[in-house]
């Protein structure tokens, strides 16, 4: 039997998109933006200051919970890009502390273990980049050359209409593309993740409380195309993310590696669920539903119990959902909403894209362009094969629209949010807030 029988989910729904955001297409499309990023110079006044709104958010939606609670896992969510420096990524020289490890360390002094019996708490990403030389990098005639091209590309589409613009736009991804295949600097992004307890890869033993897992899948608008400003900064066009070879699957084997999935423990050694965190355009790419597919489970009756997908312009898509029968998929989003401007605010049931959820969104009262949401969808039946096009292959199908009790928390922003943050402070959503949801246990035969 699993120590958790009942599971709650909460998402930190915050816009983590860039200010005096100009838009290239549509940017909660196919889109790219130009901007400018929110952070202090200081990285650890940035780190603290991002913290500090995030324990604002865990402790907002701890405060509304039932005071005694045993055999509930309670699921935390908050998007893609928290975390980030005034360059775009936080940058860091050969032999500098890396910045996800100063995140991760941080982490672990505000979220204490005896403080937040269980919860597992996915907070956010990071982007971070080594460079030995900043100065030479964003002066390199290289780099001028991506920026001026982009930057006459971008603007020539926001003066012209019809078939040009159309012109104009293919021009400025292909070329975007064409860079990411020539990256001046490497880029990571990277989630953190904090268990109630020890967790451990799904056939090697971690042991640990902490770990990251790590995005592969680059797109087109991760990065500011140019700061409006004025203001130097990494762009998409100049980076790119490590390549990662999930050919035989992604099962974690150190707890700092890029792969996706875990394993936690349960209460006296035994295994407990298996989590898959992948991050916004990975699950584009079908990354966990391949990894499901490829990876060498132990157990005939191993699988993904909760699929996560922490993200910054993603929703779920049946094609990419790789939780088993009985298993969850939860999407907390820093980019948009998911329903209209009227149903800001207040939770919905419905399909969105296919999928029947659950779902609550938020829109930024000063500037509606700001927006988040967070999704959440019971799979009936697993998915069959890793390609959805080959034959014999079959894409999960879901329970109907649950119906769930959603609470929704306006979150107070602390002091020095708005030096961090560009669309509001965000809201806090619980789903199964009075009645927590039936948490599979991996040790039944799969369906």
């Amino acid at each position: 039997m699993s120590q958790y029988e009942k599971v709650r989910f909460i998402g930190y729904a915050v816009p983590t998109t860039p200010a005096d955001i100009v838009a290239v297409g549509d940017p909660n499309g196919t889109g790219n933006v130009a901007g400018t990023y929110r952070a202090h110079d200081d990285i650890h006044a940035d780190i603290a200051t991002r913290g500090a709104a995030l324990k604002n958010a865990v402790d907002t939606a701890r405060a509304a919970l039932p005071d005694e609670e045993t055999g509930v896992l309670n699921v935390f969510l908050a998007p893609e890009f928290y975390w980030h420096g005034p360059l775009g990524p936080y940058v860091h020289a050969p032999g500098e502390p890396d910045p996800g490890d100063l995140i991760l360390e941080h982490l672990g002094k505000l979220f204490p273990t005896d403080e937040y019996p269980g919860f597992l708490l996915v907070l956010g990403t990071a982007i971070s980049a080594e460079v030995a030389d900043l100065g030479s990098l964003m002066s390199a005639p290289e780099v001028a050359v991506r920026n001026t091209i982009v930057r006459a590309l971008g603007e020539g589409w926001r003066e012209s209409d019809g078939p040009l613009a159309l012109v104009i736009f293919d021009s400025l991804i292909n070329f975007i593309k064409n860079c990411h295949a020539y990256p001046a600097v490497e880029v990571r992004n990277r989630a953190f993740v904090l268990g109630p307890g020890d967790l451990d890869g799904i056939d090697t033993e971690f042991g640990v409380r902490e770990l990251t897992t790590e995005k592969y899948f680059d797109s087109n608008e991760d990065l500011l195309l140019w700061d409006v400003t004025g203001k130097a900064v990494i762009t998409e066009q100049m980076a790119a993310y490590p390549i990662l070879d999930t050919s035989g699957g992604d099962f974690k084997k150190k707890p700092d590696d890029p792969h996706a999935l875990f394993r936690m423990r349960d209460e006296g050694g035994s295994a407990g669920p298996v989590v898959g965190v992948e991050i916004c355009l990975d699950h584009s790419d079908h990354r966990m539903r391949k990894a499901v597919a490829r990876s060498p489970w132990p157990q005939r009756h191993d699988g993904l119990d909760l699929h996560l997908v922490p993200s910054c312009g993603m929703q779920l898509h049946p094609q990419s959902v790789a939780a088993h029968a009985g298993g969850w998929a939860f999407n907390c989003d820093g980019q948009y909403a998911l329903g209209s401007a009227d149903q800001s605010g207040s939770p919905q049931t419905g399909t969105v894209g296919s999928v029947p959820c659950a779902y609550a969104d938020y829109v930024g009262a000063a500037d509606p362009g700001y927006g988040a949401h967070t999704q959440l969808a019971w799979i009936a039946t697993g998915p069959r094969g890793a390609n959805p096009p080959l034959s014999g292959s079959a894409d999960a199908e879901f329970h109907p629209a649950l119906d769930v009790d959603v609470v929704v928390l306006p979150v107070t922003p602390g002091s020095g949010f708005d030096e961090c943050f560009a669309g509001g402070p965000g809201a806090v959503h619980i789903y199964g807030a009075a009645k927590p949801l039936p948490l599979r246990n991996p040790a039944s035969t799969v369906v």
